[in-house]
């Protein structure tokens, strides 16, 4: 099997290098340089060149610009390398005929995802681990862009731009060191001699990976200090009981869904476990749980009769629409005709935006108001924040001081990271936005309808009336 080796320069990857280069099997080295750490970025790319240099093994290298592609994209660092670097080696995959990818994720890695998306809320797929054998992307048809990346323009040597992915079903993506632990692989790399790089960014804190590596797993040490193996056998039941359930949900679909796709509700109903099946028709599509949950209610509702009016009601995800009719509920991709770009807002009431529903009321003065700001709340002065003003969703340069800062400026796009908004939740965001509060800057938006407010909107002691915005 030719296999082309994702190879940073750490410890893990070149003990993946080693080991391959040891057995002797038909491969190559391929590095990306995201140029996120100065010369050390620069260093490590150069390192890694000279191993296959001296090993004799073709070298395939791409540089990066990944902080203008995050920026550019309204994703995370994290996301963006991601993105760019999977996409890459697909195309040199397809390009250059090999037939796997691999990639040196370990079993402290695997721990480490767990923990991550049991914090995101990704549900059993992401609590199921990495597969140590899977498809690199997607079945293509020639000429399609695939939905794994973005495929930005890249220049690397021995290749094309790439935007577009050859139909080649066959390349696999493998981590054949997911059986070790990190602990593992350093004393491989002792007993045989195995050069590499060390990332100093490791040490630090400010991602997310690293503080669930360096603060928490110690702490999990302590309890158990083979948590990692336990935690990865977890997973593998995990992953059976998901395999169950999808079995479940297959068999289920079948007899829920018609020909044309609509759901029929009466059938979904018969199903002892109904709001998992239309989690899994509608998760894939990017729907929120937010959004899910408002559906969820409105079929409740029409079960029991109490609904008003069950059809003509539309809920979104960014890319899909859920319509509710007489006939069910119609999943379909979002066109023009039907994208919610805004909503103007002319008095207090309840408004529908995105497949949120929101609620702006008036209050007057401030006797019996608390101005505790509950989840999914925020209390403002009405004044700072006249009728009419807009609903809208977010912009990749949408900026705010978020209250309580100090008047510091913040990127929406990073504040939704703070809050560890899923890509999903970002997508559905509501955003608050009137000129009263900035005309000499594009950008500057009033407020993130239940997640946080601008500091103008502040209520003062002498505030006359109160609005009050609620994401229900």
């Amino acid at each position: 099997m030719r296999t082309l080796l994702a190879v940073s320069g750490g410890i893990d990857s070149m003990c993946m290098a080693d080991m391959y280069g040891r057995a002797g099997g038909d491969f190559a080295i391929a590095h990306c340089n995201f140029h996120l750490r100065g010369a050390d970025s620069d260093a490590d790319a150069q390192f890694v060149e000279e191993w296959a240099r001296a090993h004799g093994v073709r070298f395939f290298r791409a540089d990066f610009d990944t902080a203008s592609y995050a920026s550019e994209h309204g994703i995370s660092i994290e996301m963006a390398a991601r993105e760019l670097r999977y996409a890459w080696f697909a195309q040199i995959a397809a390009e250059h005929g090999f037939d796997a990818v691999a990639v040196a994720h370990n079993a402290n890695d695997n721990a480490e995802t767990l923990i991550l998306n049991l914090l995101r809320g990704t549900g059993l797929r992401g609590i199921t681990g990495m597969s140590p054998d899977s498809p690199l992307y997607p079945k293509v048809e020639p000429g399609t862009v695939t939905s794994f990346g973005h495929f930005p323009k890249v220049e690397h040597e021995n290749t094309t731009s790439f935007g577009k992915i050859p139909k080649d079903d066959g390349v696999r993506l493998v981590r054949p060191l997911l059986g070790m632990t990190r602990e593992d692989i350093e004393e491989y790399a002792r007993e045989h001699g195995v050069a590499y790089r060390e990332d100093r960014t490791n040490a630090e804190n400010e991602a997310q990976r690293n503080r669930i590596r360096n603060l928490v797993f110690p702490e999990f040490a302590k309890v158990n200090p083979s948590f990692v193996r336990t935690l990865n056998s977890d997973m593998e039941h995990f992953a059976q009981a998901g395999a169950i359930a999808e079995d479940y949900f297959r068999e289920a679909e079948s007899q829920i869904l018609s020909e044309d796709g609509t759901i029929d509700v009466d059938k979904l109903l018969g199903f002892k476990h109904w709001k998992y099946l239309l989690f899994r028709l509608a998760e894939p599509l990017g729907f929120s749980e937010k959004t899910l949950d408002t559906a969820v209610a409105l079929i409740e509702e029409h079960a029991e009769g109490r609904a008003g009016t069950f059809s003509g009601k539309r809920f979104y995800s960014p890319t899909h629409v859920m319509e509710t009719s007489a006939a069910g509920i119609t999943l379909r991709k979002r066109t023009e005709d039907i994208q919610e770009d805004s909503l103007t807002v002319n008095g207090p009431g309840t408004y529908t935006f995105r497949g949120r529903t929101v609620r702006i009321e008036v209050l007057d003065g401030l006797a019996g108001v608390s101005l505790k700001q509950p989840a999914g709340t925020l209390i403002c002065d009405a004044s700072s924040l006249p009728f009419p003003f807009t609903l809208r969703g977010w912009c990749a340069g949408d900026w705010m001081r978020p209250f309580g800062m100090g008047g510091r400026a913040k990127k929406l796009s990073d504040l939704f990271t703070d809050n560890k908004l899923s890509l999903s939740d970002k997508e559905s965001a509501v955003v608050v936005d009137s000129p009263a509060i900035d005309r000499d800057h594009d950008g500057h938006v009033a407020a993130v309808a239940g997640l946080r407010m601008d500091e103008a909107l502040r209520v003062a002691e002498g505030s006359e009336r109160i609005l009050r915005i609620t994401i229900l």
